[in-house]
C-alpha cells in the first residue's frame, strides 16, 4: 500500500494490514483507552474523507482531535448519550485519517 492514500476506489482492510475478528471488527488504543470499530466503518469513512475538500477534512480532524482529548480526559463512561455517541465518531474519523496517511499501525491493539 502507498501512503498517503488518495483514491479510495479499491481500498480494503486487509490492505491496510489490520487483522478483523469474528466481528469484523478490530481494536485502536489511544493513551490507555481501547476503542473498537468495525472494518467496513473504517473503509466508508476513508473514502468520505478522501471525498471532502482539504481545508474543510483539516477543520474536521481539529474538531475531532479536541473532542477526543477532551473525552479521553473526562472519561468515556462519564460522558453522556450524546457525547458519547460524538466520542466514538470523532475516533473514527481520527483513526481514518491516520489510516490515509500510513501511520495506524502503532494504535492497534494486537
Amino acid at each position: 500500500m502507498d501512503y498517503p492514500i488518495n483514491n479510495g476506489d479499491d481500498l480494503k482492510i486487509e490492505d491496510l494490514g489490520i487483522r478483523l475478528n469474528a466481528d469484523d471488527a478490530f481494536s485502536i488504543q489511544i493513551k490507555d483507552y481501547v476503542h473498537t470499530l468495525k472494518g467496513e466503518e473504517l473503509i466508508v469513512e476513508m473514502k468520505d474523507q478522501l471525498d471532502v475538500r482539504g481545508a474543510v477534512r483539516n477543520a474536521l480532524l481539529r474538531k475531532a482531535n479536541k473532542d477526543i482529548l477532551a473525552g479521553l480526559k473526562k472519561g468515556r463512561l462519564r460522558l453522556d448519550d450524546d457525547s458519547r455517541e460524538g466520542f466514538d465518531l470523532n475516533i473514527l474519523i481520527w483513526f481514518a485519517d491516520k489510516a490515509l496517511k500510513g501511520q495506524h499501525q502503532q494504535y492497534l491493539v494486537t
